[in-house]
């Protein structure tokens, strides 16, 4: 039988050894639900991508369904996957760099667009608010005392310095236990950094301890960071051990990111379950 093309895909990065690592698969048609996290649970990534071979043709007058799962469940957003699935279809699959594409997704219709080498991406907005309180749960982030707490879909925990930020050894069991999908910390980035701010990601509840680079979580730090530095344009160093850089501003109620992303493999997924498709 023909296999499943999947691309494996190094988003926020210009190197293979950095940024975050998405799986995209491109279908035929689609398979069930059981099939797509199956297979999302075999790559073992922070997120697997699905959609159906587009008509190249007529790309431009249609929104492909798009949809992501972590080894554990599909979820509502991934900017990461999402700027690898346009990776794929600008460099793999004959995409027009000219093209704007339209992703159809849980989260409503998402916008790509390549510019110079860098893929942009239109996202929701999502502002925290700050909280008067420090929520229980993330004492497990066994770390000095933060300066404030945000909430959103994530909780937002603000540290006086990048070291802070990079020094954290979360308990990940205990952070799985919160009321929300996630944790992010960050800080202001060194005044020698070329970066505005630095963060990371702490989603466990999601199958995912440390996400590498997290395009969501700037939905939230891009509008936290731009009313706070009252800049328009701001570039954000996401500090895990890969480590990758993720710019952009905050529009109204979408934040616009930009990236770069790196073909990591090209493969075929060759198991007779694949067959099962929904009719």
């Amino acid at each position: 039988m023909t296999g499943l093309a999947q691309f494996i895909v190094n988003a926020f990065a210009t190197d293979w050894r950095g940024g975050n690592p998405a799986a995209v698969c491109v279908l035929d048609d689609w398979l069930a639900d059981r099939e797509l996290q199956a297979i999302a649970s075999q790559n073992n990534l922070s997120e697997t991508a699905f959609f159906l071979r587009p008509e190249i043709q007529a790309i431009e007058d249609q929104a492909l369904t798009l949809r992501w799962f972590t080894p554990t469940e599909e979820v509502d957003l991934c900017g990461h996957a999402t700027l690898a699935s346009a990776h794929v279809l600008y460099h793999h699959l004959g995409i027009s760099d000219e093209v704007e594409i339209k992703f159809q997704t849980r989260s409503g219709q998402l916008m790509s667009r390549l510019t110079d080498g860098l893929i942009g991406l239109t996202l929701p907005a999502s502002q925290p608010v700050r909280l008067d309180h420090w929520p229980k749960g993330l004492v497990a982030l066994d770390a000095l005392a933060p300066q404030e707490v945000w909430a959103a879909e994530d909780y937002l925990v603000v540290y006086s310095s990048a070291q802070d930020v990079m020094a954290l050894q979360p308990d990940f069991s205990a952070l799985s236990a919160l009321d929300r999908r996630g944790v992010i910390v960050t800080a202001r980035a060194d005044a020698n950094s070329e970066d505005d701010f630095v963060s990371r990601f702490f989603v466990p509840k999601l199958g995912v301890d440390e996400d590498p680079v997290t395009g969501s979580a700037h939905c939230q730090l891009i509008p936290f960071w731009a009313d706070r530095l009252g800049q328009s344009w701001l570039s954000g160093w996401q500090c895990s051990k890969r480590g990758g850089r993720v710019v952009g501003q905050w529009v109204n109620d979408v934040v616009e990111l930009q990236g770069h992303a790196v073909t990591f493999s090209v493969a075929q997924i060759q198991v007779p379950i694949l067959a099962e498709v929904i009719q």
